[in-house]
């Protein structure tokens, strides 16, 4: 054979193993991480970044993608910004110039919710932490939700009140929902609603407020009118340490009982100091729920994020780090990078091992994509520290009044 056709031999047997390379000869996989990393989401976008990070690591660490002959994974870090338009064109960009597997983000609703259309366009895979109800609700097959959803956090915390008022004879009946006016504080807000009228309690207050206010005078001005002896608020870290720093300096002091975000990160441990010991609020994930604190492996993510980070493992975070690893459980269940057979094998995934990192222990998505088998939890804070106290299957701490 002449040294041209050799060359062209070559080039050929190239081709060929390059197309068979997608599999089993891949030497990474490519995940795209959408957060925003910029802007009044940022606390949020960089706890999800950090967790994305830890389960990359633990991945590759413990030899990659196994059944891709130990392809490790390769995070692609794309900032949404905290502007939903950018985050679709962000989305966008990244699904059409990479090559991806899957895709995990955002933890903010009002973020995710633009991506997911460009998501299911593109047939890429996209697991969320954001608890909309909407999310699922759309028909979309490329969307996977490992969250709860935001309409099970009002009957988490109207069951937790009812819990308090049946053991410490409270009887608060009075209560007040204040909420931001996106999709994850109208739909959180709104199941407290309707789960707060059902069980009997006064709505004394119903009342949204701007995402991101200056000046919360005159909500809490309402709160005080309302005579409400129960607040729930529904805020992220910014709006939630200005609602109850205008509560104390106006010196109004109804029991709170949070709807998560802002209530639970440690930037609001800071603003409050020993103050914040004490607050309860839900959370749809927490670092020491009980199917993770009783599993030593497990265990130990919560504990080498918090060597790396200095911080205890967030509600955002945890979620995060299980979407992740779900992608590469999914992709040793294909055999398969592609990114339409590591959909199929996400909706039909039951993992009860690392799966078992959201409680009550475990991934399994229905036919609409959300993990139908999760529940929130309440927490409270304890030695600066949020500490599962509700339900009693997920506690390992004990509610001090």
């Amino acid at each position: 054979m002449t040294h041209q056709g050799l060359w062209l031999a070559s080039l050929v047997t190239g081709a060929l193993l390059g197309l068979g390379a997608t599999d089993s000869h891949a030497e990474n996989v490519n995940i795209a991480f959408l957060n925003p990393l910029s802007g009044s989401n940022a606390d949020a976008g960089q706890q999800d970044l950090a967790a994305a990070k830890l389960a990359v690591e633990d991945i590759n660490n413990a030899g990659g993608i196994k059944a891709l002959h130990g392809a490790t994974i390769n995070l692609v870090i794309s900032d949404t910004t905290s502007d939903p338009k950018s985050a679709a064109s962000v989305a966008q960009r990244v699904f059409s110039l990479e090559k991806l597997a899957g895709a995990v983000g955002t933890g903010i609703s009002g973020l995710t919710m633009p991506i997911l259309p460009v998501a299911e366009r593109s047939q890429i895979p996209i697991l969320t932490n954001s608890v909309n109800d909407q999310i699922t609700a759309l028909g979309y097959k490329y969307t996977f939700q490992v969250t709860p959803k935001g309409s099970q956090f009002g009957d988490t915390q109207v069951q937790f009140l009812k819990d308090l008022n049946s053991k410490y004879s409270l009887g608060l009946k009075n209560v007040a929902i204040v909420y931001e006016n996106s999709g994850y504080g109208v739909s959180t807000a709104s199941s407290i609603k309707e789960v707060a009228a059902s069980a009997g309690l006064n709505i004394a207050l119903y009342e949204a407020y701007p995402h991101g206010f200056t000046d919360a005078s005159s909500l809490i001005t309402k709160i005080r009118a309302s005579g409400a002896q129960v607040l729930f608020p529904v805020a992220y870290t910014t709006d939630a340490k200005l609602i109850i720093n205008t509560m104390k300096q106006m010196n109004v002091h109804p029991v709170i009982i949070g709807g998560g975000a802002g209530f639970l990160w440690p930037a609001f441990a800071d603003e409050m100091g020993d103050a914040v010991n004490g607050f309860v609020s839900v959370a749809s994930w927490n670092w020491d729920s009980k199917s993770i604190s009783e599993d030593p492996a497990l265990a130990s993510i919560t504990q080498r994020y918090k060597q790396k980070n200095g911080t205890f493992m967030t509600e955002h975070a945890g979620p995060t780090y299980t979407a992740v690893r779900m992608l590469a459980v999914a992709m040793e269940k294909a055999k398969s990078a592609d990114p339409k057979k590591v959909r199929d094998a996400l909706a039909s995934l039951d993992d009860k091992e690392i799966g078992a990192f959201m409680q009550p222990g475990e991934v399994k998505f229905d036919q609409t994509g959300w993990n139908s088998t999760v529940h929130p939890v309440m927490v409270q804070w304890q030695n600066g520290m949020p500490r599962t106290v509700f339900p009693a299957g997920d506690a390992v701490n004990s509610f001090q009044r």
